[in-house]
């Protein structure tokens, strides 16, 4: 993904990921799951069997715009 110029500025970008916090405050990469979001009977959501790719940001060094994409590994 390097070599981007930003629509916006023209500047370059520069990797990076947003961590989610999962249980105990414990951080992981965030993940594109397929889907709409279903609510569990207690807590959270349902996420068993859907297809997940992590999410991998870019930060554009200039503008500060974030562009996020979730492709296979």
């Amino acid at each position: 993904m390097s070599g981007k110029e930003c629509p916006k500025c023209r500047g370059s970008m520069e990797p990076g990921y947003m961590p989610d916090k999962g249980h105990g405050d414990m951080l992981k990469r965030q993940e594109w799951l397929a889907g709409e979001p279903e609510k569990r009977v207690w807590h959270g959501l349902k996420t068993k069997g859907r297809e997940r790719h992590p999410v991998r940001t870019f930060r554009w060094t200039r503008c500060g715009y974030l562009e996020s994409y979730a492709k296979p590994e």
